[in-house]
Parts: C-alpha cells; sequence; structure tokens
C-alpha cells in the first residue's frame, strides 16, 4: 500500500460506513485517474463489484461523448485552475446503458500539494427525461394552443367565447364581419348589450343562472335558429350551437354562429310562394275541371251536328266532303277522350290513375291524325310498326308520343321533308346496369329519331327542363314544357327517358317503361 492510498485509509475510515449508506454516488481516484474507493450507492448504479473496479481508471466508465469534457473538467480542478463547480457527465454502466450525474469534484491537498480526488455525484437520468418529456409536452400544448387559436381565428364561423357572467372574452375576425363590432369594441362587455335582442335578454340571463346553479342545459351542444343584433341594430337570423369550455380554471362558454339570414328569408319567402302555388294550382284544377266539363257539350254537339250532316246529306256529298265529315267526327271523338283526360288529371291525384292496358299502335294511329295538317303540309313520313302493348295510362301516353313526334315535326330542316321512325327495341344488359333495373320485370325500350336540326349532346339533360328553350322563340314557336312534361309522364310510369342529338344530323329519344305498370301510377 503506497503513501497516497494508506493517508486516505487513515483519514477516511471513520466515514465508510456514512459512505457507504449514502444515496449519492462517491468516488476517490487517484491523480492519474486509476480508482482508489467507491460508495455502494455508485456500485450499484453502475452495476459493477469493489473486486471488479480495482485498478480500473474513473475514465473507463465516462461515456466517450463527454469523455474530453470531463477529463478537462477533472484536471481543471486539480491544477486548481477552477473552483468548484457542478457539472453533468454521462457515465456507462455495465450492461451498457447510459446515466446521467450531475455533482462535482474536489481535490484533496496536503502541504498544498493535490493527493487526489473526490467525487460526490447524484442520478439525474429520471430527471433529465422526465424534463424533457416535460418539455416536450409543453411544446405540444403549446402547438396545440396556436394551432386552436389560428382554426378559431381563421373559422367560417362567428366564434364567441364568454364567462359565468356573460362578459365577451373572445371575439374572432368573423364575428366581427357577421356583426360588425370589432374585437375591441366588444370584450370585457356583456354579451347581452352587444348581440342578443331585447325580447331574448331575460330569458339567457335566466338560462345562465339555471345552468351555473344546477347543470340543467336546455340548448347547450345543440344547434338552434334564433335571431341576434347587428351594430347597426339590424335583427337577423343565425344558426347558434354553444358548448362549455374553461379559462384560467373557471367555466365558460363557446358560441359558434353562421349567417343564415338570407337562406332563412329565402325559404320563408318559398313557403310563402309554395302556400300560393297550392292555392294557384286548386284554382286551375277548379278551372280545368270546369273547362273541361263546359267544353264537353259544344264536341257533343259538333258530334251530333256532323252525324246529322253525314246522315241527311249522304246522297249529295262528294266523297272527299264524307272522308272531311268522317275526319271531323273522328277528331271530335277523340277531343271527347282528352277532354276527359283532362278532367280525370284535374280532379283526380296523380298516384290514383288507374292503369290500363294501352296499345302503343293505337296511340301513334290517334297522335298523326291528329297531326295530319301539319304533316302534309311539310310531306313527312312517319314510320312505325309493331309496337308493343303495356300497362298505363291511355291519356297521359297520348301526350308522350304526341309532344315527341310534334316536336320532331317542329324542329326539321327547312326545304328537306322529315322523317320519324318509332321503333322498339329489346333492352341490352348495359341498359339494365345503367338504369339499375330489375332483371325479373319485364320492360319496352321505344326510340323515337327523326332527322331534324339535333342538338348539342352537352344540352341532353337540360332539354327536359321546365320552360328551356334551345331555340329563339321568334324562329320556333312553343312553350318550352313540351319535353318537360315528357319527362313528367314517363317519371310518373316509373320509366326513363333520355336523348341523344348533334347539331345539324337529328336527334333521338329512347324510352323505358315497365311493361307490367303498378296497380296505380306513382306520381313523379
Amino acid at each position: 500500500m503506497d503513501n497516497t492510498q494508506q493517508q486516505f485509509f487513515e483519514s477516511s475510515e471513520t466515514f465508510k460506513d456514512l459512505f457507504d449508506n449514502a444515496h449519492d454516488l462517491i468516488h476517490i481516484v487517484r491523480l492519474d485517474g486509476t480508482l482508489l474507493y467507491v460508495n455502494s450507492a455508485w456500485l450499484r448504479l453502475l452495476e459493477y463489484s469493489q473486486e471488479e473496479v480495482k485498478g480500473m481508471s474513473i475514465y473507463d466508465f465516462v461515456d466517450e461523448s463527454d469523455g474530453s469534457r470531463f477529463i478537462k473538467y477533472r484536471n481543471d480542478i486539480i491544477g486548481g485552475g477552477s473552483d468548484l463547480k457542478e457539472l453533468v457527465v454521462r457515465f456507462v454502466t455495465r450492461s451498457g446503458e447510459k446515466v446521467d450525474l450531475e455533482g462535482f469534484v474536489s481535490v484533496k491537498l496536503h502541504e498544498n500539494k493535490p493527493q487526489y480526488t473526490r467525487g460526490i455525484f447524484r442520478d439525474i437520468t429520471s430527471k433529465l427525461k422526465n424534463e424533457a418529456q416535460l418539455i416536450k409536452i409543453n411544446e405540444e400544448l403549446k402547438e396545440r394552443e396556436a394551432n386552436l387559436q389560428r382554426l378559431l381565428h381563421y373559422a367560417p364561423d362567428a366564434v364567441i367565447v364568454v364567462n359565468a357572467e356573460s362578459i365577451i372574452t373572445y371575439w374572432n375576425p368573423k364575428a366581427e364581419e357577421i356583426f360588425g363590432w370589432t374585437d375591441k369594441e366588444v370584450l370585457d362587455k356583456a354579451l347581452t348589450d352587444i348581440i342578443i335582442p331585447y325580447q331574448y335578454r331575460k330569458r339567457h340571463d335566466e338560462g345562465m343562472k339555471r345552468y351555473l346553479a344546477t347543470g340543467e342545459a336546455r340548448v347547450l351542444n345543440r344547434t338552434i335558429e334564433i335571431t341576434a343584433l347587428r351594430k347597426g341594430g339590424e335583427e337577423f337570423f343565425i344558426s347558434l350551437t354553444i358548448s362549455t369550455t374553461h379559462q384560467k380554471g373557471e367555466i365558460a362558454f363557446i358560441a359558434f354562429i353562421r349567417d343564415i339570414d338570407e337562406q332563412k328569408r329565402n325559404a320563408l319567402e318559398l313557403e310563402e310562394k309554395k302556400k300560393e302555388l297550392e292555392i294557384s294550382n286548386r284554382e286551375l284544377e277548379q278551372f280545368a275541371h270546369v273547362a273541361s266539363h263546359d267544353m264537353k257539350e259544344p264536341i257533343r254537339k259538333i258530334s251530333m251536328f256532323s252525324e246529322r250532316l253525314k246522315s241527311d246529306s249522304s246522297s249529295t256529298l262528294s266523297a272527299k266532303a264524307e272522308n272531311y265529315l268522317d275526319k271531323i267526327l273522328n277528331a271530335a271523338l277523340r277531343l271527347t277522350k282528352m277532354v276527359d283526360g283532362v278532367l280525370s288529371y284535374s280532379t283526380l291525384k296523380a298516384e290514383e290513375f288507374l292503369v290500363e292496358e294501352v296499345d302503343l299502335n293505337e296511340i301513334i294511329k290517334s297522335v298523326l291524325d291528329d297531326l295530319e295538317l301539319i304533316i302534309e303540309e311539310k310531306q313527312a313520313s312517319i314510320k312505325y310498326a309493331e309496337l308493343p302493348v303495356l300497362k298505363g295510362s291511355d291519356f297521359l301516353l297520348y301526350q308522350l308520343f304526341y309532344n315527341l313526334i310534334n316536336n320532331a315535326l317542329k324542329f326539321s330542316k327547312a326545304g328537306i321533308p322529315p322523317v320519324i321512325t318509332v321503333t322498339t327495341n329489346d333492352l341490352s344488359e348495359h341498359d339494365f346496369e345503367t338504369f339499375s333495373l330489375d332483371k325479373a320485370s319485364q320492360y319496352v325500350e321505344i326510340t323515337v329519331e327523326d332527322n331534324g336540326i339535333g342538338f348539342g349532346q352537352e344540352n341532353a339533360e337540360m332539354i327536359f327542363k321546365t320552360f328551356f328553350r334551345l331555340h329563339s322563340k321568334d324562329k320556333y314557336e312553343g312553350t318550352g314544357l313540351g319535353l318537360a312534361l315528357c319527362k313528367h309522364i314517363v317519371d310518373k310510369h316509373q320509366g326513363f327517358i333520355t336523348a341523344v342529338g348533334k347539331e345539324g344530323a337529328g336527334a333521338r329519344f329512347t324510352i323505358i317503361l315497365p311493361a307490367e305498370n303498378q296497380p296505380f301510377i306513382n306520381g313523379g
């Protein structure tokens, strides 16, 4: 045992028991760095025994990232060039785990000469980890707070926060836009004095008091429609949702507000228009009923006197005149049926139309008879053959094909005789998929194709809209209702109608109808 070691044990034997029971890590080290003594806490933390550390250097336990720094620090202490000061240094355990130690090294002097160094350290690994975790949490909280502030600041709705006394503590830019007040004008003022209409103020105050006293919430966390005040005193409709939050540990209320004044007033106006339309529809139904009923008498007279004329003058009328008289009688008969249809349509709801078997061949014949003059005038050719019989409304299906054929005649090319072809086809697999049809049911497909002026395909859906016109009223007469009525009739028969066209190259309308309709035609 050398003199340094002897001096150490003679001076420290009394305190050895105290050192071994200390919680801090204590070591005694020769000037060259060789360990003279380490206490039990030091051995436990670094996972060594007293025998294993004999002859080892203190630098063997320092992590390489801190090696140079620790050597300089210790040399400064030994050389007297540094006052006692704490440092944090990373040691490595026997199993390779890195631990952070905080403490200091001091030097033992004898006759003003350094003999050895003493180190006292404590394990702060968990402390640093906790601090790092706390810093991370604080940063995340700051980020969330910043994100929340940005979210509220740029929210598409007005966001207002009030405390338990209903004093405004937050007012975002959208609130400024909606209500007209800046945040500087409203912060720290009572909400009731700013945006709540007079008639709601007492109810608001009572609701706040009730919630704070009992926790009973009648409007929290649900959206209500109510009125509020703008800066100028204008009362307008808003959509309001209120939730609870906390500010500085105290309860607060956050309101999300959307200006719905325009849509609310539009809805109210629409409701009024709807009521007016219902009244107008009832009046029109009454008028149609009365007019149809009154029309039957002159039609009856036309038929009756035409019959008499035919009977009384059969020997004197020419064959041509006889033919004209037959046309008058047939037209009167069809007109009677049409009047009956209008009368029925004005009396019954759409879904109350009883369906019947309808021969589309007979429908086309009636349409051609009624359009005889314009067909002759335009030298039109209408081709059809073997159209199906299906169940539906005779009156409405007549209107469907009358409008389609009349439309084709109207929009024919100047100087070119119209050619209109009505055909029936089998449905393809594509048809069943496109229209989501039930493969267990039967359908018929009818096409009406012409060689007229056509239309751009981009307007294929718009042409079925009410009052939509592709062409000037000055050039082509009409109301813009014909194709819209066709769509309406097909819908009532639970079918589909589509159009394909090309400007200058004609148009093709395809109708798909159930062969066996429902017991009643469904109103569209």
